[in-house]
């Protein structure tokens, strides 16, 4: 049999309850207010929900920050692909994670990790990465030492610097977790991570139909 709740706490859930209320209609009114002032209506506004507008206050904030036409550009494909196919109204959450990952990102560094995949840099937790010794063993089998080597080089040539400015790079964009070491590798050889790989869409050319 449980207790029973004291009036002192039912007050207390009571105060908080009423602190909830007011916070949200401040919040709304704040988003509403910080819509209005870069030109989308409150009519327009309230048919979208909560998480819709939170994303577009987060798109607007990360374009304030950015400091290039090209991030800028980057930052509105993002935008235009996700809310004209419903990603954001449906999944709100996961596209403020990703436009925190690219508002965090130079746009040096969103091209170093687009052409990283396109020189075919394996994942962290691909087989042959975790498990180098099977490539010994086995001829069908990439060495992971070499697609890394040809996956900078490829890089290196596309963003016009020389490998040794691109490892320093690499290890900046560890940071990010979208790039790491994998533990049977030197700290100086990089893979893309698992994170990688569940973003690695809003990455590619395609995904913006260009």
């Amino acid at each position: 049999m449980t207790s029973p709740i004291s009036p002192e706490i039912q007050i207390s859930v009571r105060v908080f309850n009423a602190i909830k209320q007011v916070a949200q209609k401040n919040r709304d009114e704040a988003l509403l207010a910080k819509l209005e002032e870069n030109g989308i209506s409150i009519q327009e506004a309230k048919l979208k929900s909560a998480g819709y507008l939170s994303s577009l206050i987060r798109t607007i904030e990360a374009v304030e920050r950015a400091s290039t036409i090209e991030k800028i550009n980057i930052l509105m494909n993002l935008f235009i692909t996700s809310d004209s196919s419903g990603f954001i109204e449906q999944q709100p959450d996961f596209y403020q994670e990703i436009l925190s990952i690219f508002s965090e990102l130079s746009y040096r560094e969103l091209m170093i990790l687009y052409h990283l995949d396109k020189g075919g840099l394996p994942y962290t937790d691909d087989l042959h990465v975790k498990s180098p010794e099977l490539a010994v063993d086995n001829e069908d089998m990439p060495n992971p030492l070499e697609q890394y080597e040809e996956a900078n080089a490829y890089c290196a040539k596309n963003i016009k610097v020389n490998q040794d400015v691109l490892g320093a790079l690499l290890g900046r964009l560890a940071r990010t977790g979208l790039i790491g070491n994998a533990p049977e590798w030197t700290s100086l050889v990089f893979f893309f991570t698992p994170l990688y790989r569940d973003l690695k869409r809003f990455f590619s050319y395609e995904f913006y139909g260009a």
